[in-house]
């Protein structure tokens, strides 16, 4: 008799063979938990990594190096009223170019770089456009390579590293810095780049569009004086009229000139409301002005007049061709005793003093050489060759070619750098890029009535652009249909006190014979 323990093994043994198909496995024993399974231990899943807070990633900048840069500033600011909470990282390269970068904790994808102006010597980042400051943006902003007073030459003087960079390559080796940043702080690259300056700002604005095209996706030229080398010669000459026996404008003068230009203009545009608008209609002669018994605050002498006409007018070369545009007459009440005569700073105006610089320590080499008696024509080489360091060219192709869009907006009133020079670069960009349909598919250009130089005047002079050109490169829009507005602030209050629709060249805002004055509802944009 078959043992019944026994059997009970035999009985045990066969149902794993059976449930493997009679044997097909390797030893019984891996069979058994088949049939008795056993509780799997549990397993504590990893911890999440921990986020980082935004001082802990505003931290990891602080005395970093990165991309060629030394960084050493990295300061987590708290929101404020008008403003987000941002890391503010500074840095240099080379030891000399001084650069800033602001990393909003909440990021719209973009990135937004100033411009600088003067000379540079210095870092001004708050935008001109009110977005640029509000709407989330990595903000970039740097000195130029230099610093110091905005108005000091003397640090160019045989200085091939400093003329480099304040030239045309300061903007782009910081921006390139300023990716790698934002790709540590937020681990991809700014969707869409962006760029906004006025004067030397708007210059650099337009050296990166010509030399270094895919840098940025949109950019804002406000007032550009895109070629220096020209706009100075203008400045030496005006210079040179105003210390002619006689030729000598003082405030009394320039009052009267300002007040009799817009006597004669201002009801061109419709409506006389202390603003000439209607620029291209505006022909003003000083010398209407003459005096005819006797010098007197109330009349121009024939040297004076002289001086008047030397402004307004072309400065040619000896052999008749064109260096610089002149100026438009419009606001000298308020724009010459700062860049023309210069009463308001001490009696050198401002276009003197940069007309300065650029001979003493540029094209002569020369800190004492007498300005006054600076000849172009005998200089013609050196002003070549600060040209093709200085001067940006008015060929778009490439930047118009990868998709960049140009917004370019200059104020009728600005004595530093005349609004006939931008008219200038507009159709000059328009014969290199192959007619004017080329062009506007890609740039288009805004006169701003009564706006003095990038700001101030009696005109509207606050208008957000990097919004309208961003509008335009991610959507399409063209500034022209935005049905932008022009903004006239009061200092003190910062509320409205006018409003003018922004006109796209060359057609001005034309008052509808009805309405209130200052709001732009009363104002339709009219060619001449």
């Amino acid at each position: 008799m078959r043992n019944p323990l026994s059997a009970a093994r035999f009985t045990l043994a066969c149902i794993p063979i059976l449930l493997t198909a009679c044997g097909g496995g390797g030893g019984g024993g891996s069979n058994w938990p088949m049939l008795f399974p056993t509780p799997t231990p549990t397993q504590t899943p990893p911890a999440p990594a921990p986020v980082a807070s935004a001082q802990e990633k505003c931290n990891v900048f602080a005395g970093a190096s990165l991309a060629g840069a030394t960084l050493k500033e990295a300061t987590l600011v708290p929101a404020a009223t008008g403003s987000a909470e941002y890391c503010k990282v500074t840095g240099s390269l080379h030891g000399t170019l001084n650069f800033e970068v602001h990393l909003p904790t909440v990021w719209n994808n973009k990135l937004l770089y100033a411009g600088g102006g003067g000379w540079d010597g210095s870092i001004s980042i708050t935008p001109l456009s009110p977005s640029g400051s509000t709407a989330g943006y990595v903000l970039v902003a740097s000195d130029g390579g230099r610093q110091g007073d905005g108005l000091d030459a003397s640090v160019f003087l045989n200085n091939p590293t400093a003329q480099a960079d304040f030239g045309y390559l300061s903007i782009h080796s910081v921006n390139e810095v300023t990716k790698e940043i934002v790709r540590k702080r937020y681990g991809s690259d700014a969707e869409f780049s962006y760029f906004e300056g006025c004067s030397n700002g708007g210059r650099e604005a337009l050296i990166q569009a010509t030399r270094f095209p895919n840098d940025f996706d949109g950019i804002v030229v406000r007032a550009p004086a895109y070629s220096f080398t020209e706009l100075f010669q203008a400045f030496v000459a005006n210079g040179k009229a105003l210390a002619a026996p006689g030729g000598q404008l003082n405030d009394a003068k320039v009052s009267l000139i300002g007040k009799s230009v817009t006597a004669q203009c201002d009801a061109l545009d419709g409506v006389a409301d202390g603003m000439v608008s209607n620029q291209e209609a505006c022909t003003f002669n000083p010398a209407v002005l003459r005096c005819t018994a006797g010098d007197a605050d109330t009349c121009l002498t024939d040297p004076q007049i002289a001086t008047a006409n030397t402004i307004y007018s072309e400065l040619k070369r000896k052999d008749g061709t064109t260096v610089y545009p002149g100026w438009g007459p419009g606001g000298e009440d308020q724009g010459w005793p700062l860049w023309v005569t210069g009463s308001a700073i001490g009696g050198t105006g401002l276009q003197f003093m940069f007309g300065s610089g650029l001979v003493k320590y540029w094209v002569t080499g020369d800190p004492a050489f007498n300005v006054l008696g600076f000849d172009p024509e005998l200089y013609a080489p050196g002003l070549r060759l600060a040209a093709t360091t200085l001067d940006a060219t008015p060929d778009l192709r490439s930047f118009f070619g990868q998709g960049g869009k140009m917004i370019l907006a200059h104020g009728t009133n600005d004595w530093a750098i005349s609004y006939k020079g931008s008219i200038k670069y507009f159709n000059d960009v328009a014969t290199t890029v192959g007619g004017a349909s080329t062009r506007d598919a890609s740039m288009e250009f805004f006169l701003q009535p009564g706006v003095q130089h990038c700001a101030g005047g009696v005109g509207p002079d606050t208008v957000d652009l990097v919004d309208a050109v961003a509008k335009w490169r991610e959507g399409g829009t063209k500034p022209s249909t935005q049905n932008i507005v022009a903004t006239k602030m009061d200092l003190t209050t910062k509320a409205p006190v006018l409003t003018r629709p922004l006109c796209k060249y060359p057609s001005f805002p034309k008052y509808k014979g009805s309405g209130d004055v200052n709001s732009a509802d009363s104002y339709t944009c009219q060619n001449s």
